[in-house]
């Protein structure tokens, strides 16, 4: 693990940097235009982070998994009273006991993973949602026209993996049929790309 791995995988350093560049209004249009989780919703999210979602997220029943036990501790302290977290991965086995899920989220976690990681988490993640359910998908991505210095901030992440957005279809494509895929250029104070993705089962 680098040392910008190792840094942006204290919590608060974490939650500073992305509040610090992330425009006010992205949080609340991605929930709400993306997202558009119904009263009740079970929803799954693999890679929670600190899980700065459920703040966004209306009355749902949530379920946050990372791998990160610094992760879990902060998102618990900050969301213990409305969701459930665990340092578990994708693949745990005790997930198959929770049951199925309306939308299952995967935000900012493609771009960590090799093509054969993402094969494995994708065939597991599957295999949670109902079969009208949805997975979810956010990522930032290197395009043909982007900007410039969005170009080089891709370059720049931490995740190893960045790839372009037809990439991230066709690897989501092996597991889920791919229904909506929106690029933002304008979610960050800086101009940088993101690809989301919504699947949904075969």
């Amino acid at each position: 693990m680098g040392f910008r791995e190792r840094v942006m995988g204290i919590p608060w350093v974490y939650k500073y940097f992305s509040s610090g560049i992330s425009r006010p209004e992205s949080g609340a249009w991605f929930a709400n235009e993306i997202i558009r989780a119904a009263p009740k919703a079970r929803i799954l999210d693999v890679g929670c982070g600190p899980a700065d979602v459920v703040s966004r997220l209306g009355d749902v029943n949530y379920l946050g998994i990372d791998h990160n036990p610094k992760y879990i501790e902060t998102a618990r302290t900050r969301f213990g009273s409305r969701a459930e977290f665990h340092c578990w991965d994708v693949t745990d086995t005790r997930l198959t006991a929770l049951g199925e899920f309306d939308i299952v989220l995967m935000l900012g976690v493609l771009h960590h993973l090799t093509d054969g990681e993402i094969f494995t988490m994708l065939q597991h993640a599957s295999t949670t949602l109902k079969p009208t359910g949805r997975l979810i998908t956010f990522d930032c991505a290197v395009d043909r026209g982007q900007h410039p210095i969005a170009r080089i901030l891709a370059r720049l992440d931490r995740g190893r993996y960045v790839r372009t957005t037809d990439r991230y279809r066709e690897l989501i494509s092996k597991h889920l049929t791919p229904v909506e895929v929106v690029v933002r250029h304008d979610l960050l104070r800086v101009p940088y790309t993101n690809t989301i993705i919504t699947a949904k089962l075969f």
